[in-house]
């Protein structure tokens, strides 16, 4: 039962600063249902509004001693919601930003570990393509790192078409061997 119902505003926050929780309790059933309804403009969540107007409720009876009775309360309760809002607001967007960063940061390093990888498989086909014999890695060279047809290099090398075909075919089947 609201044994407090018929007293204003300035006389409650006068009961609630003496510690009287009934009074709070007043305070807490005349605007609560009108606090939810307002945060829910702000946040679409029941949950979120639900949990804002309380830990705005919250602050206020732990801060308790220092309203101001002569004040509005009702306005200070509903800037309260809206201040708490805006900032729970700001707080999501910037951790959303971090999060966005986050993932940016997760792709470089992929990125990074990409081109390592790549780098590292290079150095190592390098290192093979020059175990090769002197004649197989002049021509796996020619054709396959500068380009060149195997009839360039065959007229290059002063050779046959089909021995530098041989020779790019034993290059690669020893590369794939030991790679």
């Amino acid at each position: 039962m609201r044994l407090l119902i018929k007293y204003a505003d300035k006389d409650l926050i006068l009961l609630l600063k003496q510690g009287e929780s009934k009074a709070f309790d007043e305070l807490y059933y005349r605007y609560v249902p009108q606090l939810l309804k307002f945060s829910r403009i702000y946040i679409l969540d029941k949950t979120e509004s639900e949990e804002a107007v309380q830990e705005v409720l919250i602050k206020i009876w732990e801060g308790r001693m220092t309203l101001d009775g002569e004040r509005n309360f009702k306005s200070y309760l509903f800037q309260s919601v809206k201040n708490y809002l805006f900032n729970r607001i700001r707080d999501k967007k910037k951790i959303y930003q971090l999060e966005g960063i986050k993932k940016e940061f997760e792709q470089q390093d992929s990125n990074a570990l990409d081109s390592l990888c790549y780098q590292e498989f290079e150095k190592t086909a390098f290192g093979l393509i020059d175990l090769l014999p002197e004649v197989q890695k002049k021509v796996f060279t020619l054709s396959r790192m500068d380009g060149l047809s195997h009839k360039d290099i065959s007229e290059k090398l002063n050779v046959s078409i089909r021995t530098v075909e041989h020779h790019v075919y034993l290059a690669t089947k020893s590369l794939k061997a030991e790679m």
